[in-house]
This record gives C-alpha cells, structure tokens and sequence, in this order.
C-alpha cells in the first residue's frame, strides 16, 4: 500500500519536481541536455544485445563505475555498456575520457519516469556504485525480473536511522536489491538490518581504479621548473583546511629552504577563501590558471582546474588527504597509488575508514592528528628516505593485493 502510494505521490509531484531542475537550470547546476534526459527525454536508441547499466552519482562513484565497466566489458566483449550519472561535472569527465560506453542522465525518481527508461534500455543487469537508493528504480527491476546491485556499497549511520525508521516502507525497497557488495563492516550491518539478504563486504572498488593520462608536456615542464623543490600536495582540500597546511608550513620553512606546497581544492569556486588566507598570513602564492609557470619563487601554488589531479600527484613527494581534517570524512587516499609520494591523512577519515585500517596495519601511510602532528612526520620523512621509500611500497602492495581480491569478486557480474 505505502509502496503504491510512493508512485503515485511521485508522479502527481512531478510538476513541481521539473520546476525545481528548471531553477537549477537558471543556476547553471543544469544543462539543456541534463535537464531533457534526466526526465527521461533522450533520442538515443538502445543497441541489440546484452546490456549493464551502470550508475555513478558523482565523479568518485563514476571513477569507480568506470572500473567496473571496464573489468566488465574485458570478459564481455559483446555487451553495452550504459552508464549514467548525476551532475555536470560527473558527465563531463566522463565524456572526456571517450570511453566505448552510452553516457547519460540518471531518471528523477519518478515512477512514469523509471518506467520509460527501464522500458527503453531494457537492461540485463543493474549496478548502482555506493549509497543510492531509489525506490521506484529499484522496484521497477523486481516488476521487470532484472537484477539489481550495489557495489561498493556505504551507508552512514544517519541514513540508516532514517530508513530504519521508517521500515514499513523502506523494508519493501531493501529487500528487493539482488546483490549488495559493501567497503566496510558497518555498511554491511546496516544493509542487513534493512533487510538486504546477499550483502558481502570486499575490498573497496578503488582499488583498482586505473592510472588517469596525464599531460606530459605539462608534467616535463613542471618537473623542470620543480626539479629542485620538495613538493608537498594538499588534494580535495575543504573549507579552510588550508590552515593547517599554512601552519604546518611556517613550522616546516625553518627546517627545508625548498619546499612548495600545493593545494588542490574539492571546489574550485573555493578558491577565492583560499587565497584571501594565505593573503592574511602574508604568503606568496600563484594560481594555476593565471600563473602556469611562475611559480619557482612561490610558496603555495593553487589548482583551480580541472582534471590535473594526477599531475600533482606525480610532482609530489608528499600528499594530503584533503576532508580529513574536517567532519567531512576525508577522501580517496588509493587515487596516489601509482605514484611515489608518501600519504598523509587526517583523524576525520571515517568515510574510508576500513581503507584507513589497512594502510595502518601495513604501515603503508601516516594518520596526523594535527598540523603540529603532521609537522614532526613530514619532517622524519623526508629525513628518512630509506623509510620514505618502503612507505610507497608498502602502499603500492597493498594496493596490488586488493586490487587483486576485487577483480575475483567482479567475476560474479559475467553475462
């Protein structure tokens, strides 16, 4: 009845719904085709044969989605691949890395909406990457006999209070996931308490997300300029993390002549309260889009584009988790794995928490409580380098080594 009542309160608020995505539009948080396919107005035709859609909401579920369709299409050379995802930015990525897939919109949540798509692409099988949870998709699946899954799977304590509490409803959706592989023990508790009856935890999928391209006449030419610096990457940087790297750094410049500090933030448009700090703590900075290549005689050098992540990681000899100095829960520390710098994180890395472990017990990376924290192990590292060194092998290891336990796991998404 309750289930019933969802789809029908969903299409009779579907105008409203559309007016939202229209001020988004107005907003630049949409595009003409965001918005058209979103409710589910594309022209493109599904091709004969088996098909996997596959959903990444933002550009760390698509990275890893892309992995996934990727490990796919190696024993299933035959299949399509249709993948979707849900903001603009995602989409763009995405499309800029030409993949053989068909890149579109996640459906709104609609019921005639699902129902069109599911309709249209007629998928073999289903994979949502992490926490998205869409009750009309996935009880259109059941209605249609196709398997639905989720990889990598999380759920936070907090949304599992709220689906808990309304288990009447919410109970009817989590039973009808097929299969649901979760990173971390506390996922797969909540999973099952929800009602989920095939959830096994595996290492997460990140780890085998594959080495990006990088602009080599852009990194021969950084090199150049860098070649005498220490390099030290702050990466997805939040709201005035910044500070503590500023700290660290006026701890550090007594100790190394030659340092640079590197700041690349989760939000460009963050850019801006980054500069006004380093200003207010008299730091001389550049900015990559203006300053490409003065920055010999800089301090700190912020990145405010885009996709030149694995560039700095690259030029650096150490990288910091951004996110995880703040209650944000920190971010992807396996994105340096195939790269030689050493990684440092924050105590706020709950989001990643069983990765954390692992890097812990293998001696593979260093947790700093603060910057005092992280200036007394930045300083022993790079007056060690017989320790630095085993450091990224060790990284480097265990990385392989789960990579590996992933990769057998993906065998159970054979068509």
């Amino acid at each position: 009845m309750i289930v019933r009542f969802y789809k029908y309160i969903s299409n009779l608020l579907s105008p409203l719904i559309f007016f939202y995505f229209v001020i988004r539009f107005f907003f630049s948080k949409e595009d003409k085709g965001s918005l058209l396919k979103k409710f589910g107005l594309s022209k493109v035709k599904r091709p004969n044969g088996k098909l996997v859609w596959i959903n990444g909401v933002s550009i760390g579920e698509a990275k890893s989605g892309i992995t996934v369709a990727e490990e796919i299409l190696k024993n299933n050379s035959n299949t399509t691949i249709l993948f979707t995802t849900s903001t603009l930015t995602a989409f763009e990525v995405i499309s800029g890395l030409k993949k053989n897939f068909i890149i579109t919109y996640t459906p709104i949540d609609i019921n005639f909406i699902v129902k069109r798509f599911i309709k249209s692409w007629k998928p073999d099988l289903t994979i949502f990457m992490e926490s998205e949870i869409w009750p009309n998709i996935i009880l259109e699946h059941k209605k249609n006999n196709i398997s639905f899954s989720i990889l990598n799977g999380r759920i936070s304590k907090k949304s599992y209070i709220f689906w808990k509490k309304i288990s009447f409803f919410s109970k009817e959706i989590f039973t009808n996931i097929n299969l649901c592989f979760v990173q971390n023990q506390e996922s797969k508790n909540y999973f099952e308490s929800l009602g989920v009856s095939n959830v096994t935890l595996i290492s997460n999928l990140k780890f085998i997300n594959s080495s990006r391209k990088i602009d080599k006449k852009e990194y021969h030419s950084l090199k150049k300029i860098l070649s005498k610096k220490l390099v030290i990457t702050l990466f997805s940087s939040h709201e005035e993390e910044e500070l503590v790297l500023i700290n660290c750094y006026k701890n550090l410049k007594k100790k190394f002549s030659n340092l640079i500090f590197i700041i690349i933030p989760r939000h460009i448009h963050k850019s801006n309260q980054i500069m006004l700090n380093l200003k207010n703590h008299s730091i001389d900075f550049a900015l990559r889009s203006k300053d490409k290549n003065n920055i010999n005689e800089k301090t700190f050098y912020i990145v405010d584009t885009y996709g030149e992540l694995n560039l700095f990681f690259k030029l650096s000899h150490a990288a910091i988790v951004g996110g995880s100095f703040k209650k944000i829960g920190g971010h992807n520390p396996i994105e340096i794995s195939n790269y030689d710098c050493v990684l440092f994180f924050g105590p706020e890395m709950f989001n990643f928490n069983q990765i954390k472990k692992i890097i812990l017990k293998k001696k593979a990376g260093f947790e700093v409580n603060n910057h005092e924290d992280l200036t007394k192990k930045i300083t022993f590292i790079l007056n060690n380098k017989k320790l630095k060194e085993q450091t990224i092998i060790n990284f480097k290891k265990l990385c392989k080594e789960e990579a590996h336990k992933v990769k057998k796991m993906l065998k159970n998404f054979s068509m």
